[in-house]
């Protein structure tokens, strides 16, 4: 994947990756919406500066170029709302997780749901991954409720796999598979 790649969802989304450039928008996004996005992110409490989110892009996109991680920010209508990524990719097994946030005033449009299913589709169909999964805070019904807009297959309970805020918390666990995304796709053609 060339590191320059953005995805085009559809004419409103666009995934781009992580650019240090972008890391005053990211972090005026971060700041607006700090408690917001803190009930369920712990990476919040150390943004705390655009320096810190200009490392954190610079980071992303080395990783990005090593196929280590793939982290956009997404673009609706050219505006930042967002950000979604692969992350936890093992190569051998061919397994990556997808991770996702939005600002407040961006959802209930659909951004998130199209984002991610872009995402499931690009890790799938072309890095060649075999499986995908989303973890989300069991209590977390509006993150729970992507994975399940989208088909991915409920697989059980992480019990406290989570430290949020200096408390354990439960992990609900979706998979999807290349295998289950081809039968998906042929069954929508027929």
């Amino acid at each position: 994947m060339n590191s320059a790649q953005a995805l085009r969802v559809d004419d409103e989304l666009t995934l781009v990756p992580r650019r240090a450039d972008d890391a005053p928008e990211m972090f005026a996004l971060v700041v607006r919406h700090r408690a917001d996005l803190r009930e369920w992110l712990t990476w919040i409490d150390a943004t705390q500066s655009i320096a810190e989110v200009r490392r954190y892009a610079q980071f992303a996109r080395a990783q990005f170029e090593s196929h280590m991680a793939f982290d956009f920010a997404i673009r609706a209508s050219g505006e930042l709302v967002g950000s979604v990524g692969l992350h936890g990719l093992d190569w051998a097994s061919r397994n990556a997780q997808i991770g996702y946030w939005l600002s407040p005033d961006a959802r209930g449009r659909g951004i998130i749901t199209r984002a991610v299913e872009m995402l499931t589709a690009h890790a799938l169909t072309r890095l060649g991954i075999h499986r995908v999964e989303i973890r989300c805070v069991v209590e977390n019904a509006r993150s729970r409720a992507v994975p399940e807009r989208l088909g991915f297959i409920f697989e059980g309970i992480l019990a406290e796999a989570y430290l949020l805020h200096g408390r354990f918390r439960d992990i609900a666990l979706y998979a999807n598979t290349a295998t289950r995304l081809a039968a998906t796709r042929a069954t929508a053609v027929t």
